[in-house]
């Protein structure tokens, strides 16, 4: 009964609160929701927070093909890159309570990485992806190997790794080059620095934000609750499930909720808390400002907008932030054949061109 009159409630919240073309907006998307995923297809999560408030939550589809379980407010999908937004949020927290500089050099942590590099590396070089060092990636590959096969590949041996690198690909500062060896670096820095392994350290700082449902991956194999399995059917058009072997965190691999998600949007949208507000703006002193604290800070449909997206073998995500109109748009998924950055977009324009009569 309780449930019920939840659901009643937030039914005459929502329908008091929007306008006509709004509540034609909810139509529209879900009709593009179910255009895109079957019910007995990998699912998705679909949320909307506008004016500090949710105004729609989807799920539509299967979390575990195999035991048919669905999509869920439980279920818990990894987000990939979209989660480097939190990595540099607990960098950024550091930084404001005088525990780092976003200056330092990364050798004052990590002395060994880089030693015939002469120009500073410095953390926020790390943040806004302009440091110059190697995607670990691509340094897997050039040893003839293929890094998700990388069975238990850690931060530990990332920075292994990149201490038997002489060189960067250029000068700190002076080009953007997207790595996510960066970010694996700043989970390293936080564990120096806050003397917790990263994980521990994370799953305190996602609580305190009312996050009770994300993690990043602490152990390989290790039990994740209402964990959704990664699908793709790699062009066969049968659904294979694709393994996660690796336990690298900072840069992706972190497991969350649509729900938490949303609560950390509507805390964006209501807070005037300095650490979140100053991760939604470019780096202090930085030579570029189109990323910033694990976000891009690019234009999107002709509008000022924040936003990431994070892809990985059979996982998706995407986070679209129109600061102007108070308007985000979370998506999560376990379908590889999933575009949720064209999805985001299409959702993105109902709301968008309405704002523009």
């Amino acid at each position: 009964m309780k449930n019920i009159n939840n659901i009643l409630f937030i039914a005459i919240f929502i329908f008091f609160n929007c306008s006509a073309d709004e509540l034609q907006n909810f139509k529209e998307i879900d009709s593009i929701i179910s255009s895109s995923v079957k019910e007995d297809d990998p699912g998705l999560g679909v949320g909307i927070v506008k004016n500090g408030e949710v105004i729609y939550e989807k799920y539509r589809g299967l979390s575990n093909l195999q035991h048919q379980i669905p999509f869920s407010k439980k279920t818990r999908s990894n987000i990939a890159s979209t989660a480097k937004q939190f990595t540099a949020l607990m960098i950024l927290d550091l930084s404001l309570k005088g525990k780092l500089d976003l200056d330092d050099d990364i050798r004052k942590y990590f002395p060994n990485l880089y030693k015939k590099v002469e120009e500073e590396i410095r953390i926020r070089h790390l943040i806004n992806h302009t440091s110059g060092i190697h995607e670990y990636v691509t340094l897997i590959s050039q040893e003839g190997k293929v890094w998700w096969k990388q069975v238990g590949l850690d931060n530990d041996d990332i920075i292994k790794l990149l201490e038997k690198q002489n060189d960067l690909e250029f000068s700190p500062g002076t080009k953007y080059n997207y790595s996510n060896s960066n970010y694996n670096i700043l989970a390293k820095i936080i564990e120096k620095v806050s003397e917790q392994k990263f994980t521990e350290y994370s799953k305190k700082f996602f609580n305190d934000l009312n996050m009770l449902e994300t993690s990043f991956v602490e152990r390989y194999m290790g039990v994740i609750p209402n964990r959704a399995n990664p699908y793709s059917d790699w062009g066969k058009g049968e659904w294979w499930e694709t393994p996660t072997l690796t336990k690298t965190s900072g840069e992706g691999f972190l497991y969350t909720t649509l729900r938490d998600q949303l609560i950390f949007e509507k805390e964006l949208q209501n807070s005037n808390r300095d650490l979140l507000t100053k991760s939604q703006k470019p780096i202090p002193e930085s030579e570029i400002e189109t990323y910033g604290f694990g976000l891009k800070l690019v234009d999107r449909l002709g509008r000022k907008a924040i936003h990431h997206d994070g892809v990985t073998f059979g996982f998706h995500s995407q986070t679209i932030r129109f600061p102007e109109e108070r308007l985000t748009i979370f998506i999560l998924s376990n379908n590889g054949n999933l575009r949720s950055d064209l999805m985001a977009n299409e959702i993105a324009n109902f709301f968008t061109n309405s704002l523009s009569h």
